[in-house]
């Protein structure tokens, strides 16, 4: 019996080896008795998902319908090609020599450079990420990509600007009317100075109101937030 127990103590000793090198950190010191962690092979899906279409941005449901004002005709290196169809296509981001554009572009603190937004084979076209041409006045496509809450907004004209009044066809501008894409800050400006007085009137004068604490707006003797003229 003596002897039956000695010779089934190194396997034994194994498996608790096993066991406490599979345990989470801390276990032994703990005594941990839950379950082990299974490999991260095992950790497979039950069945193969069936297989779908890719998903193509289609647009917003419910955006009210728009045209978009075009931008080309007021591009002064447009069309691109009249330079670049002598030059051979270099995809290799660099400093660019004797060329009117910046190498160091002011956007994406350098994520991405020319040829992510620019067709490489098309020059007078813009792409997408997955390769597909975009038109120059299209742009809005390309600054959806990465800005899709903001192209949202301006799909339903939160952001942005529209052309003449509220009535009608609704005309907008898109986001290269306002931001350069090469640096899309916008810099401070001076704000426009009022504008002139109509024949025959006179600036208003300012009149000075009190001021009222939010409790004191609904006291007796108080309109519309001021304090009541007095008899």
């Amino acid at each position: 019996m003596a002897w039956a127990l000695i010779a089934a103590a190194p396997a034994a000793f194994a498996a608790t080896a096993d066991a406490a090198a599979a345990a989470p950190a801390g276990a032994a010191s703990s005594g941990y008795q839950g379950p082990m962690h299974r490999p991260l092979r095992e950790n497979q899906p039950p069945a193969v998902p069936q297989p779908t279409e890719p998903e193509v941005f289609s647009g917003y449901v419910g955006a009210p319908a728009f045209t978009v004002t075009p931008r080309k005709q007021h591009l002064a290196l447009y069309p691109c090609s009249q330079c670049h169809k002598v030059l051979p296509l270099n995809t290799t981001p660099r400093k660019l020599v004797n060329a009117p554009h910046q190498a160091a572009l002011q956007h994406g603190k350098g994520r991405f450079w020319c040829l992510d937004c620019h067709q490489g084979n098309d020059r007078d076209m813009l792409r997408t990420v997955g390769g597909a041409k975009v038109d120059f006045d299209q742009s809005y496509m390309v600054c959806g990509q990465c800005h899709s809450a903001r192209q949202r907004d301006w799909t339903f004209g939160a952001h942005g600007k529209r052309v003449a009044g509220w009535q009608g066809e609704r005309e907008i501008y898109a986001c290269t009317h306002c931001h350069d894409p090469h640096n899309p800050v916008l810099q401070p400006r001076a704000a426009s100075k009022p504008p002139p007085l109509r024949a025959g009137l006179e600036p208003m004068k300012r009149v000075p109101e009190p001021h009222l604490l939010p409790w004191q707006r609904t006291l007796p003797g108080t309109q519309n937030g001021t304090a009541a003229a007095r008899p």
